[in-house]
């Protein structure tokens, strides 16, 4: 029998989605052995690298066949957990620790996968740098690179009578804050897709409440069709992502243009169901369980980085 160990929060009541119920229930059901791990509870004993599932048993780590991190875990830790985790066999993992310490952020869209059509962006941790841009014009997001659940995420034009402020705060003790041109949404709107093992698994569209698309912070969901172009666009991305050790991933889109990529733990299956009454859940547990791991991950992220940087930027519309 297959075995899947989870990485999950110890208090999984505070959970933001139902993720770390609605996945190891598809697994189980087809037929995999499940084990949920508490991320605060890795440990070597002997040299072996060992955790303790949320039920309170000891597990060693080594004889899974899938390893799956539901979220970063507690901050205090996560390096030097992941650090430890970068000692399993990286092809098990359905987003590896590489990802997990080098892709999770907004940034990162524009190095590893600069061939896709992206807003234009600017990176700073000088608010001086930023505000510059801004009186030049145009319509723009100011928000962390890193951030969740739309937490922090303003928009700003020239003039405003709060974005110098607005800049000094999202860069405060010399932290970095980003600077992404503001999409109209056109006739087609912002739109969630979900890429599971290299494949387009499906989409809904998004009803900003403001200029953040969030479910968590007010928009809505609606029934969505992807059109041909964005077919393309996320095929593309898709196989980019598994070669960087990324097989679960939402991505954003919005005018034929990628606005972010979610790797740590998005809630797009629960939102999908409640559109559609379908949970595909089954299927993502069907693809992630017949996938091929590639071999050598560092030489594919590296490789899979440098084209992507000779590949050159693409416009949106």
């Amino acid at each position: 029998m297959p075995r899947i160990a989870f990485l999950v929060g110890a208090d999984t009541g505070m959970a933001l989605n139902d993720n770390h119920q609605r996945l190891p229930r598809a697994f189980a059901s087809a037929g995999w052995e499940v084990e949920r791990i508490d991320h605060g509870a890795l440990a070597v004993a002997s040299n072996r690298l060992a955790a303790r599932t949320v039920d309170g048993k000891t597990t060693p780590l080594a004889g899974f066949d899938r390893y799956w991190m539901l979220g970063f875990g507690p901050r205090t830790t996560f390096l030097d957990r992941m650090q430890l985790l970068r000692g399993l066999d990286q092809n098990r993992f359905v987003n590896t620790a590489d990802a997990f310490v080098y892709l999770h952020g907004k940034a990162t869209l524009l190095f590893a996968c600069a061939g896709v059509p992206q807003p234009v962006t600017h990176m700073s941790n000088d608010a001086e740098a930023l505000f510059a841009v801004l009186r030049q014009g145009g319509d723009w997001i100011a928000k962390p690179p890193a951030g969740s659940f739309g937490r922090g995420v303003f928009r700003l034009r020239a003039g405003d009578i709060n974005a110098r402020a607005v800049l000094e705060h999202l860069t405060g003790d010399g932290a970095y804050a980003i600077l992404q041109q503001h999409m109209q949404p056109g006739e087609g709107g912002e739109k969630r897709a979900l890429i599971v093992a290299g494949q387009v698994v499906g989409a809904y569209g998004k009803v900003p409440a403001d200029h953040r698309g969030n479910i968590r912070a007010g928009a809505g969901a609606r029934p969505a069709t992807l059109d041909e172009r964005e077919w393309a666009i996320l095929k593309s991305l898709a196989s980019r992502l598994a070669a960087l050790g990324v097989r679960f991933a939402t991505v954003d889109l919005l005018a034929h243009c990628v606005l972010e990529i979610n790797i740590v733990n998005p809630g797009w299956l629960g939102t999908y169901e409640s559109i559609h009454g379908v949970d595909l859940a089954p299927k993502v547990a069907s693809l992630l369980a017949g996938y091929e791991p590639t071999s050598a991950a560092d030489a594919l992220f590296h490789s899979a980085t440098a084209l992507s940087r000779r590949s050159g930027s693409a416009d949106c519309d």
